[in-house]
């Protein structure tokens, strides 16, 4: 079974591994920012104040 990652801002959220993923197709890496970093935590507060907008 294949299960599609949310997308947010251009990043792929795994709540899995807490972390926020971008991949440039031009090259050859991935962006990683982890849930506990200081821009992950930004990131993740306004990912999850999206998820409550969309509830509304």
């Amino acid at each position: 079974m294949v299960t599609k990652l949310p997308e947010f801002k251009g990043y792929t959220v795994d709540m899995r591994l807490k972390q926020f993923r971008k991949a440039d197709r031009n090259k050859p890496s991935i962006e990683f920012i982890d849930f506990d970093s200081e821009e992950g935590q930004e990131l993740l507060a306004e990912y999850e104040e999206s998820l409550e907008e969309q509830e509304e």
